[in-house]
């Protein structure tokens, strides 16, 4: 990825046919692991649990009726699950596997159509993302990607395109619904005055916790019972960061901000559909200030608009001269090994079985 990388923003465009070598590794990479990863056992649980539900009910569920049986967990997922183990009874690692095709196909997709920098981009967001991503929180990953590839729809103007991947996305996560006031919010025009009051209004509502108002409506998005457990295996909150200490999260969210307002004016004149991928961001920002006591909501919700809005900082080397875009990519390169040693000194790529003595795969040595 740093080759490639070097060589897009230094040189000339790589060819698109290198990013899918990539994309094929990280399927196999995430796709036939075997007990990797804080949610795997978790996940294989569920793998057993969706064969007890009948078709009628996960019909049903996607119709948003109830069913003879209640499903805790989407249908399109609980689809894929059933239809593997009831009727191909196939091993668990091909729903790991099939998850993994579709998650990197729109992400490479994805990518490739709003970055000038697909490399860079992923080697930004390769830690923690990969492993809390594709090789962790797999529904909501794919979820989410199956609506950043929708985006495509919104440039487009194409709204039952939209909402059929927002409708698919949701069968595998309910917090792709949040996504579907993109369609009108992503062209909403913002200048910087707008942003700082909006940013600045969900700082001053983050102790208030309004985020309670909607009660189980962005619980149901949020939270899994059967998966909590996983996921808390890449967190580490202390009791300073949740009764207001400035932590990691806090540092990104400052570097995002400090991306929207410098390079704003820029972005608009030279970088095509800027405004879109800024809109996101500040949704996220805000979004994440509001429910800022509640790590869960925090990470998952606010995560899924941030998770995309990073893409603004290495768009900034596309408009930006030469001195500028060195000191850009430098500060990637170096957020890329900070990331790293952070996520390392958590203990989470043992916590996750990600070390040499520890990955499993199928297929791989």
């Amino acid at each position: 990825m740093l080759f490639f990388s070097v060589q897009e923003v230094y040189g000339r465009k790589v060819e698109k046919k290198w990013f899918w070598f990539l994309g094929i590794y990280l399927i196999i990479l995430a796709g036939f692991r075997h007990d990797v990863g804080p949610d795997y056992g978790s996940y294989y649980g569920i793998y057993i649990y969706s064969d007890t539900k009948s078709y009628f009910s996960i019909f049903m569920k996607m119709l948003h009726m109830e069913g003879p049986d209640t499903l805790d967990v989407e249908w399109l997922y609980t689809l894929l699950n059933k239809v593997l183990l009831n009727v191909f009874n196939a091993p668990f690692y091909m729903v790991t596997l099939i998850v993994a095709i579709f998650a990197i196909c729109f992400k490479v997709e994805y990518t490739d159509d709003n970055t000038f920098y697909p490399f860079t981009f992923t080697l930004f967001m390769f830690i923690p993302n990969f492993f809390v991503g594709e090789s962790g929180q797999i529904r909501q990953n794919l979820g989410t990607f199956i609506v950043y590839f929708a985006i495509r729809y919104i440039k487009e103007r194409k709204f039952w395109h939209y909402m059929f991947f927002i409708f698919l996305g949701s069968g595998i996560h309910s917090v792709c619904y949040l996504f579907l006031p993109m369609y009108w919010l992503a062209r909403v025009p913002l200048n910087k005055i707008t942003m700082l009051i909006l940013i600045i209004g969900s700082i001053f509502l983050s102790p208030f916790e309004i985020y309670r108002v909607f009660g189980d409506f962005l619980s149901g998005m949020a939270e899994e019972s059967t998966l909590v457990e996983g996921f808390n295996g890449y967190m580490d909150e202390t009791v300073q960061r949740l009764n207001g200490g400035f932590g990691i999260p806090e540092a990104m969210m400052a570097i995002l901000t400090f991306f929207l307002f410098v390079f704003d004016t820029k972005m608009k004149e030279l970088y095509p559909y800027y405004e879109y991928h800024r809109n996101y961001a500040v949704v996220g920002i805000c979004f994440y200030f509001i429910f800022r006591n509640n790590p869960i909501f925090s990470s998952r919700l606010a995560g899924a608009f941030i998770g995309f809005s990073y893409i603004i900082i290495p768009n900034t080397m596309y408009v930006v001269p030469s001195r500028v875009k060195n000191m850009v990519y430098a500060f990637i390169i170096a957020l890329v090994v900070f990331n790293f040693v952070v996520f390392a000194s958590f203990n989470n790529i043992k916590a996750g079985r990600f070390s040499i003595d520890l990955y499993k795969n199928y297929i791989l040595p």
